[in-house]
């Protein structure tokens, strides 16, 4: 009985945070943490700008909180909102800008805004990234593949000494859907540390490709 009760309550806080995560989407929320205490329950909303949750978002939050009272039956939480740590390494972070930038700017500077997206990240102390965008960019489906100069992407027997966190964007415009992948690779510390140039290049560097080509592929980036 015990086991059956802790999965619906798993089942439960996951509806919960797919109910946040689509009412504040636009507020590029990296993390949400659902917690039971003895005075109720906790909701901590974790995004790079706060700020702009506690003025624009106020509305959402009342009607959230009130939501998410009536659905696990009991007075609605309070709902707080954090700052994310090292939101310039944070994937979903870095997923959400490339997305709101591709909304304003137009598909067709996906380039632009990759190379920039990964020289932000390469500048805020990652060892290595990739950035995955594909769907109806021009006038057909198309998958790119951006990654920085000297950077690193684990393989098998390296996992132990980096860390790779991921995220995954879709976007919707009027031309079709534009899918995002953002993988960032933070340094564990490790004795002997190598710092790397920054820079970029494709995704078939040292095959020969220049290096402001991309190999475009059919169909859209995983999501």
């Amino acid at each position: 009985m015990l086991p059956k009760k802790i999965l619906n309550s798993k089942v439960n806080e996951r509806t919960a945070k797919e109910y946040l995560l689509k009412k504040f989407n636009r507020f590029a929320i990296t993390d949400i943490l659902i917690e039971k205490t003895p005075l109720g329950m906790r909701v901590v909303l974790k995004t790079p700008k706060p700020g702009l949750i506690v003025t624009r978002g106020n509305p959402l939050l009342k009607e959230s909180s009130a939501y998410l009272g009536k659905y696990f039956n009991q007075e609605p939480p309070h709902i707080e909102v954090e700052q994310t740590e090292d939101s310039e390494l944070n994937p979903e972070a870095i997923a959400d800008s490339i997305a709101f930038k591709i909304s304003k700017y137009g598909p067709m500077k996906y380039k632009i805004i990759a190379h920039r997206a990964l020289d932000d990240v390469m500048r805020s102390g990652a060892k290595g990234a990739e950035i995955e965008i594909g769907g109806v960019i021009k006038e057909r489906a198309a998958h790119f593949k951006f990654r920085p100069n000297g950077g690193v992407m684990p393989k098998t027997g390296q996992l132990e000494q980096f860390g790779v966190l991921k995220a995954k964007k879709q976007l919707t415009l009027k031309r079709g859907s534009i899918g995002i992948k953002v993988t960032v690779v933070v340094p564990k510390q490790m004795p002997g540390e190598v710092n790397f140039k920054d820079g970029r290049e494709s995704e078939r560097a040292g095959d020969g490709t220049p290096e402001n080509e991309h190999k475009e592929e059919s169909g859209v980036a995983s999501s």
